[in-house]
């Protein structure tokens, strides 16, 4: 049976439509289903732990990122597979995984793609997807939040990074890798990527790969910020990295601190002053389309 956890608010309401066509591409191929709709922000994986605990074998997840992100802290390590109808306003993990396209396209192209085993990250014990870090985007996603009921999509994503470079001020932060001593750094960003997107389509970690069993630690140094707007194109097309105030450094194990910190974990908000985040190989059972 699969557990079809979907997100009622998330894609703009439109994913009542997009689960009775999951619904019915299940019963063509004679799969059972029941499905587990999140009740309030954070409910995922709640739902995702329901629909494991009434013996799924799968789970379906309809929405964005966030929905995503929590359900994967449930299905992390449970030998469970994950399929994933991106129908948020950013849907970066599933274009990094290719899923391009109509929500229902990308459920077809995983039903027959095939089985793959990808990593997962940690912070501070908790299961993550995708993206995480500190900085600029932690701002514009504060911004995007208070945007999506007006534009749509990542038009909402663009019109947030305008309205907060005026106020931005660099973080200021000390990141230990692998067990080495703190350094101190102050950035605009600084962000531990499984995945390569963020952001609705940032390529802000272009050589991440979720199967390499390593993180891809990206910091971008302090920059003006009338320079961001300037710099923004070279995110989209991942070649920030290629810039002198630019780094990447691969690890597994990575410690960001600072007091007050409000870390960005797969489009979600957290406030700590220290994150502890480690590499979890092969954690998570996924379909990969077939090229």
């Amino acid at each position: 049976m699969f557990g079809i956890v979907v997100n009622p608010v998330s894609g703009g309401g439109k994913n009542k439509a997009i689960t009775a066509q999951v619904e019915a591409m299940l019963d063509a191929r004679g799969i059972a289903h029941r499905c587990f709709a999140t009740e309030a922000e954070g409910d995922g994986g709640h739902q995702a732990r329901l629909a494991l605990d009434a013996g799924c074998e799968a789970v379906v997840c309809i929405g964005g990122d966030g929905t995503l992100s929590e359900v994967v802290t449930e299905i992390a390590n449970s030998g469970k597979a994950l399929y994933i109808v991106p129908n948020g306003t950013g849907n970066d993990f599933a274009r990094a995984m290719g899923l391009i396209g109509e929500p229902i396209e990308a459920f077809r192209a995983q039903l027959d793609g095939k089985p793959e085993r990808i990593d997962c990250g940690s912070i501070n014990g908790k299961p993550f997807l995708n993206v995480s870090g500190s900085g600029f985007d932690v701002e514009v996603l504060r911004k995007t939040e208070e945007l999506k009921a007006v534009y749509p999509g990542p038009k909402a994503y663009t019109k947030a990074v305008l309205a907060v470079l005026g106020s931005y001020q660099a973080m200021e932060a000390e990141v230990s890798i692998d067990g080495g001593a703190f350094a101190h750094t102050r950035a605009t960003i600084i962000e531990i990527a499984n995945g390569r997107y963020f952001g609705g389509g940032m390529n802000v970690a272009p050589a991440a790969d979720f199967r390499d069993g390593l993180f891809d630690l990206v910091t971008v140094d302090r920059v003006p910020s009338r320079m961001i707007p300037l710099l923004l194109p070279l995110f989209k097309l991942g070649l920030h990295v290629k810039l002198p105030i630019a780094r990447v450094v691969r690890a597994k194990k990575i410690v960001l601190r600072s007091e007050g910190m409000v870390v960005n974990i797969d489009g979600r908000l957290e406030s700590m002053d220290e994150a502890h985040y480690a590499i979890m190989p092969k954690a998570l059972d996924v379909m990969i389309p077939v090229k």
